[in-house]
């Protein structure tokens, strides 16, 4: 091959070289809004203004296994009420035949975390970290035979879920410590040690579902394009 060939195929493959990077650059910076439209960190969670969270399982306590159902309702995913009832199921050896809790639940890391741009994926480990939940509430024992209490005990509980969906919506397994500390604990009428008050590990099922109940912006009318 002379020289002014061996040339000019050097110069057409350098052009083809560079035809190539500015289509790859292009191609870059077009591809990488979609992506973060795909993956923008709330994984749903801001499709609605409402996060209900639906949970059954089983707490362990002292006195052995009991049954556990929970519901919540979370605004912006962050916080809300909480409702948890818990059953020994006839065992003779539980702390209490029965106990109802009500109190509020804060779920604190997601909203802050995605206004910084830390929701970067994957998106099971951001739904995971974001599922920090601290809860604190009254609670109301059944000690039978004596029936129900009258005054309320407290609870404390944080725990922590994983998705089994990269989404906001859908089945999650969560794992939660509870403390409790009854009307007899809080008065000092007894001395018992953390176990001996009742509190148990709770492991659950559960559905996360986000829905739009209105509550931001309720005044604004939807306008279809």
């Amino acid at each position: 091959m002379s020289t002014r060939r061996r040339l000019a195929y050097l110069s057409k493959a350098r052009r083809l070289a560079a035809a190539a990077s500015l289509a790859s650059v292009a191609t870059l910076f077009v591809s990488t809004p979609a992506r973060a439209d795909e993956t923008d960190g709330a994984y749903g969670r801001l499709d609605g203004d409402l996060l209900f969270v639906g949970a059954i399982g089983t707490g362990i306590e002292a006195g052995g296994p009991q049954l556990e159902t929970s519901v919540s309702l979370a605004y912006l995913a962050t916080a809300g009420p909480y409702l948890r009832y818990s059953d020994a199921l006839g065992q003779e050896e539980a702390r209490s035949a029965r106990s109802l809790a009500l109190g509020v639940e804060l779920r604190p890391l997601f909203l802050g975390r995605w206004a910084l741009n830390l929701e970067r994926g994957p998106a099971y480990l951001d739904l995971f970290l974001d599922s920090l939940t601290l809860r604190v509430g009254a609670v109301w024992a059944d000690d039978a035979p004596r029936g129900w209490a009258v005054r309320p005990g407290l609870e404390l509980g944080v725990g922590l879920e994983f998705p089994l969906l990269p989404s906001g919506s859908g089945p999650y397994l969560g794992v939660e410590g509870v403390a409790r500390f009854h009307d007899a604990d809080l008065s000092g009428n007894v001395d018992r040690d953390l176990l001996d008050r009742g509190s148990l590990l709770v492991f659950t099922v559960s559905w996360h579902q986000i829905f739009d109940a209105g509550f931001v912006d309720a005044r604004d009318r939807r306008v279809d394009p």
